[in-house]
């Protein structure tokens, strides 16, 4: 475990300072669908609608992890 921790430190300190969760892998694919679905008009609130209902995932944790995803590091 320590040995995974060492090869990933910088990464994870980066990915800490930018307010990044761990578990916010689980949304990266999430969102770029939001994103694309909100390129050809979709609306914020049926995207996420749609996508939270697909993934059985609450709006909110995926609006929170979507604000996280779209800062820049």
């Amino acid at each position: 475990m320590t040995e995974l921790l060492k090869i990933s430190c910088e990464a994870l300190k980066l990915m800490s300072e930018n307010g990044i969760y761990l578990d916010d892998y689980k949304y990266v694919d999430a969102y770029e669908q939001f994103l694309r679905m909100r390129s050809f008009g979709m609306k914020y609130r049926s995207a996420i609608s749609m996508l939270a209902d697909e993934r059985h995932i609450g709006e909110r944790t995926l609006q929170r992890a979507f604000q996280r995803l779209a800062r820049d590091c």
